[in-house]
């Protein structure tokens, strides 16, 4: 008999890091001790472990708010282990096993912990808007996701930590907008790479770019990063953070371009963003034009 449940899949992130750096002993110790700790933080939040997945773990609670507590509280607690944890969260119906959980609603919660970044909680829309008042407050809306098997997209969005929501935005590229302008109107960024336009805006603030086929905008370059760089639009500018290896360079006009490695820029009016190289022009196949207005 199916069930509806709300679905936690959390791993450690770049395990395999782990293992290079502290050999196959103490890297496998070290994780045995994080799930014991994860699954602590489970079990006091009214979850259930359901399966182990190597360095991570699938549980399943009866609400979507016992759910988010776990999370939350597991990413307040990554700093004490020195690892960073990634969690994904689905709610919907499933079927219990002997030893497992069968159904869709797996499969897209396995999917969205899958595109989560180290340090980062990802839920889908149906958990969200399970969420009572003051967790629901921690959702910010991010993009649409496809997933194997579903026709249409998901919607995602990012579960906010105290030190998320409070934190000042350092490493941005943000989109200024006049004090005298129509704050009345629409405030948009169009992002234009190969005949694909991206239109950003308060209703779909935010936008993955890289290599990995689930981005936002995918960038078909070896010279981009698989998980290059995300765009917010948060307070009345667009933030772009770059996660790169070879950093996003941002051209306005015939200005020399401003190099971005984990750093912050601001960006008036329009132009062509490099992602892993300089822009020479929009042809080629690391690089987005980029234009902002008020609609």
């Amino acid at each position: 008999m199916e069930k509806p449940l709300a679905l936690l899949f959390v791993d450690i992130a770049d395990s395999t890091q782990l293992y290079e750096r502290a050999g196959n002993v103490k890297a496998a110790a070290l994780t045995q001790r994080v799930l014991k700790h994860l699954r602590l933080i489970i079990e006091t939040n009214e979850g259930t472990v359901i399966k182990s997945l190597g360095d991570g773990l699938l549980a399943a609670f009866p609400t979507a708010d016992d759910s988010a507590r776990s999370a939350l509280f597991m990413m307040e607690q990554q700093e004490d282990y020195g690892l960073r944890l990634r969690v994904g969260m689905h709610f919907g119906p499933v079927i219990r096993g002997k030893e497992d959980l069968y159904g869709d609603a797996c499969n897209v919660a396995a999917r969205v912990e899958g595109i989560a970044r180290a340090g980062e909680i990802l839920a889908t829309e149906e958990f969200v808007q399970r969420l009572s008042p003051d967790l629901h407050r921690k959702a910010k809306l991010l993009s649409n996701v496809t997933v194997k098997g579903k026709t249409a997209p998901v919607r995602v969005h990012q579960i906010r930590t105290a030190e998320e929501e409070d934190a000042v935005e350092g490493t941005t590229i943000a989109l200024v907008v006049s004090d005298k302008a129509d704050h009345r109107g629409l405030l948009t960024l169009r992002l234009t790479y190969r005949g694909t336009v991206v239109t950003m805006n308060r209703l779909l603030p935010r936008v993955t770019i890289g290599r990995e086929e689930s981005s936002g905008l995918r960038i078909l370059s070896r010279q981009t990063s698989r998980q290059h760089a995300v765009i917010d639009f948060s307070r009345e500018s667009f933030i772009l953070t770059d996660h790169s290896t070879n950093g996003s360079f941002i051209r306005t006009g015939d200005s020399l371009p401003v190099v971005l490695r984990r750093d912050s820029t601001k960006l008036v009016g329009s132009g062509l963003i490099g992602f892993g190289a300089e822009p020479q022009d929009a042809s080629e196949d690391h690089v987005v034009t980029f234009h902002g207005e008020l609609a």
